[in-house]
């Protein structure tokens, strides 16, 4: 049982003064009986009481019935007071102390904070300007991000922070896609703002006098105590994780202030940690920072071009210009697009852009993406980019991304040599080598096997024999083997093509045919042939390919089956518009033979299937293409692309085809024979904070697959600006080389490798660009409905950035109390006065009792 003294100054003076004692001093019985024994107890109390003055009562009369009175008075003090002592009187002290909760103060750190907003709202302009002490029609322009503007505001107004921390510590806490806490800032007294106060202005008397030392106040260190500066870096804006991390951490605090532009992009849903908050009586408080208004913009998103061209032949360019709501932005109906060009001169430089081709292109009512393709050619050599680049809106939010650079592209004069090897002289053969003779940018040479020795080969550089070293393969950019005789062919040849697709990065073609495939194929010392092939053959025994193939045969057009994700194949691509690119292959006429392949390597891709011929594997392949080393290899199971000759005019369809089949093999292959690998990246656009891998396939002076350890890549941003990272050779790889680095800074890049003594750069350069994350980038806009939603559920307030002086005054002042006691100690322990006391006063009592009986003659 505990009893706090009513009188505390009593105990306190009993007790005496001790430094290890703070707080109020109270009593408490140890050996207080409970329950039923407190029922016991007040029955021996009673019957001592009453068996003393019986006692009293039964004695002689020599002894006045006062003086007996007060005898057994005294004996009855004494019996009680034994009774208290049983119970075990101790000594505790109590303290109370006031605790006041932390304040989160959860930041937006994500990049779309560092953005800056076209505010339409002249009054919220001025306000911000007065609040942040910058100037207003900078912000107005757009050309301060929000980032400084709330750092402004919390460096003009100190009194924000500081009447923050009145009603206790404040926990900063900057969020993204993560979080990332500060240390604690304690809590302060109005007494502390008042000696700080005090302070200052002594210390400016002070500094008024010549050569008086200033010294420190330790109460002004303690409250000038500034936040932390915000830096916007983050990749997304996950607010419910930044409240679920708060609401599930042991410390619980009075409230939460969120700083945000309430573009939430995580998983989860913020207001069902609002509504956690108010389960737990934590208010949310928010602060908009930004323009609600949808911003006005147009954006170029895509641009894509091919690496390689030649004079005077067509190309396009593809962009993707992406626009906001004409409805709600006042976006114009129609649109200026641009296309301009630059060439790089030997030096690397880029010539001032030419405007080539424009479009005016209109714009969706509810916005979205617009696709355009740019129709181009040039006639001069040289190595070109090109920029897509949209008109620029009145009061536009975001001018930055209005245009985009697209990776380099080469326009090359020399011609493509061609070495095409055939078995017999089938249709296919000798409409496809007519078509390639007569091409300017070709250089063919044909060899067919069953040609007469004494007639010369066709081609515009005929050949007498089939290369026979590496060096003469290597003249040769594209090999096209339509079904070839394998009897001129041996292990060794085998070998030759293989190094020429996988080291000198060759182009390599096999169309399979009726007379020949099934030898070819089968024949052991032409099996390491399937390694190149993108397609698997399974185990088949001669025998039963040719069972297989007189199977396949047949009088009737088998159906192509298209694979649609994969229209866009360079080899599949007559027009840039999906659908009707798939219209003109629809037109085609159906296969009538094909070989029986029985599936795609795994990283190959199919363009063509046959629907009529279905195995447990799916359906057979007919095209599929892939890459053997740093080469380029396409299989084609069947035969009979001449019956698409009458499809469009004058065989434009089958012409361009077998045009696109040289150049999609020619295009990892240096055109002088003498590349000495490759460089290549994941993918060509990573986002702010990605890792960009490199990878380069990498060969020595005899054209042999590198062993050195390492190589410097040197990528050379659209400013100038460069940095080297080292290649290092993979385990068990032989010139294969990895490297990566991360993403830092938006913008176009280039990427080359410098082998040799010399600084000759003799790897053809890779583009990529970093972009800002997509979740940042899609909307940034100020989403006030969030944000009230958030602090309506909560029991919170919303306010905009411009009123954050107001927040302090709603915050809760939140006292949580805790007591502490200290351990107990008997009473007779406290102190020497209380000991002396307790253990002389029944002695004295009893002596002045066993007197007064002796006195009065009583027994």
């Amino acid at each position: 049982m505990n009893l706090i003294a009513e009188n505390s100054g009593i105990l306190q003076w009993l007790v005496g003064e001790r430094p290890d004692r703070t707080g109020t001093p109270a009593l408490q019985w140890a050996n207080l009986p409970e329950s039923w024994g407190v029922f016991v107890l007040i029955a021996i109390v009673g019957l001592l009481c009453y068996g003393v003055f019986w006692l009293y009562k039964r004695e002689i009369n020599t002894c006045p019935m006062p003086v007996k009175m007060l005898m057994a008075g005294i004996r009855l003090f004494v019996l009680l007071l034994l009774v208290l002592l049983f119970l075990k009187p101790s000594l505790y002290f109590q303290k109370v102390d006031e605790v006041r909760p932390p304040i989160e103060l959860l930041r937006d750190s994500s990049l779309s904070l560092a953005r800056g907003d076209l505010y339409r709202n002249d009054e919220q302009v001025k306000l911000l300007a007065g609040l942040t002490g910058l100037d207003a029609d900078s912000i107005d322009a757009g050309s301060i991000s929000r980032t400084e503007l709330l750092n402004r505001a919390f460096e003009k107004h100190p009194e924000i922070l500081e009447q923050m921390r009145l009603k206790g510590p404040v926990h900063v806490v900057d969020f993204a896609d993560g979080s990332t806490p500060y240390e604690l800032i304690p809590s302060i007294t109005q007494e502390d703002l008042d000696q700080a106060a005090a302070g200052k202005g002594s210390d400016e008397q002070d500094s008024a006098v010549e050569d008086s030392p200033v010294k420190e106040d330790p109460a002004t260190e303690s409250v000038d105590v500034k936040l932390p500066e915000l830096i916007a870096s983050g990749a997304a804006t996950d607010i419910w994780q930044a409240l679920k991390n708060v609401l599930d951490a042991t410390t619980t605090p009075s409230s939460i202030v969120l700083i945000s532009e309430g573009q939430h992009n995580g998983n989860g849903d913020p207001l069902e940690m609002a509504e956690k908050a108010a389960s737990l009586d934590i208010p949310i408080y928010t602060i908009g920072v930004g323009d609600p208004n949808p911003p006005k913009n147009v954006a170029v998103k895509e641009v894509y071009v091919r690496n390689k061209a030649y004079p005077d032949e067509p190309f396009e360019v593809e962009a993707v210009v992406q626009t906001s709501r004409r409805n709600e932005t006042n976006l114009p109906a129609r649109l200026k697009v641009a296309l301009l060009e630059q060439r790089r001169d030997s030096t690397g430089k880029l010539s001032q852009p030419i405007e080539v081709k424009s479009e005016s292109v209109n714009v969706p009512e509810n916005g979205g993406r617009i696709r355009l393709n740019f129709q181009h050619a040039t006639n001069r050599p040289g190595k070109y980019v090109y920029t897509v680049r949209s008109e620029t809106l009145p009061d536009e939010t975001d001018t930055d991304d209005n245009e985009l650079v697209s990776s380099q592209l080469e326009v090359v004069d020399e011609k493509v040599k061609v070495l095409l090897i055939s078995g017999l002289p089938n249709w296919d053969y000798q409409q496809v080598y007519k078509l390639l003779q007569r091409d300017q940018t070709i250089d063919l040479s044909c060899w067919l096997q069953s040609m007469d020795e004494s007639r010369p080969q066709e081609g515009n550089t005929p050949i007498t024999r089939l290369p026979q070293t590496i060096e003469e393969l290597g003249q040769y950019n594209v090999i096209l083997l339509l079904d070839p005789d394998p009897s001129e062919f041996d292990d060794r040849w085998v070998g030759l093509l293989k190094d020429f697709c996988e080291y000198k990065a060759g182009g390599v073609m096999f169309m399979a045919g009726p007379q020949f495939s099934s030898e070819f194929l089968t024949k052991p010392s032409l099996k390491p042939f399937r390694d190149i092939v993108p397609v698997r053959f399974g185990d088949l025994e001669e025998i039963e390919v040719n069972e297989a193939l007189a199977s396949a045969t047949d009088d009737r057009a088998g159906k192509m089956l298209l694979v649609p994700f994969n229209m866009d194949h360079p080899v599949m691509s007559f027009r840039s518009e999906p659908e009707e690119n798939l219209k003109i292959w629809n037109l085609m006429p159906g296969i009538y033979w094909s070989f029986p392949a029985s599936r795609a390597k795994p990283t190959a891709r199919v363009l063509m299937e046959r629907g009529d011929q279905v195995s447990a594997e799916g359906n057979q392949p007919l095209m599929v293409s892939g890459r053997f080393g740093a080469g380029s290899v396409l299989y084609l199971g069947f035969q009979g692309t001449w019956r698409w000759r009458p499809i469009g005019l004058q065989a434009q369809y089958f012409d361009r085809f077998w045009i696109q089949v040289v150049r999609f093999l020619v295009e990892t292959r240096s055109l002088q024979g003498s590349r000495r690998g490759f460089i290549d990246r994941e993918k060509t656009e990573y986002e702010l904070g990605q890792r960009v891998t490199l990878v380069a396939r990498l060969l020595d002076e005899q054209f042999k697959p590198s062993k050195e350890p390492t190589f410097d890549a040197v990528i050379k941003s659209d400013d100038g600006r460069e940095q080297t990272i080292k290649l290092k050779l993979l385990p068990n790889q032989e010139g294969r080389y990895e490297g990566s680095f991360p993403a830092t800074r938006i913008g176009a890049y280039e990427a080359t490798v410098k082998i040799g003594d010399s600084a000759e750069k003799l790897i053809d350069p890779v583009s990529f660009r970093v972009v800002s994350p997509s979740a940042e980038t899609g909307s940034y806009w100020l989403n006030e409905k969030l944000l009230r939603d958030i602090s309506d559920r909560s029991g919170g307030q919303y306010f905009r950035l411009d009123s954050i002086r107001k927040l302090p005054d709603v915050l809760p002042n939140t006292v949580e109390r805790f007591t502490f006691n200290s351990p107990p100690e008997p009473l007779w322990d406290a102190s020497p006065k209380l000991r002396w006391l307790i253990f002389l006063l029944p002695v004295v009592l009893l002596t002045i009792e066993w007197a007064a009986r002796k006195w009065y003659k009583l027994l």
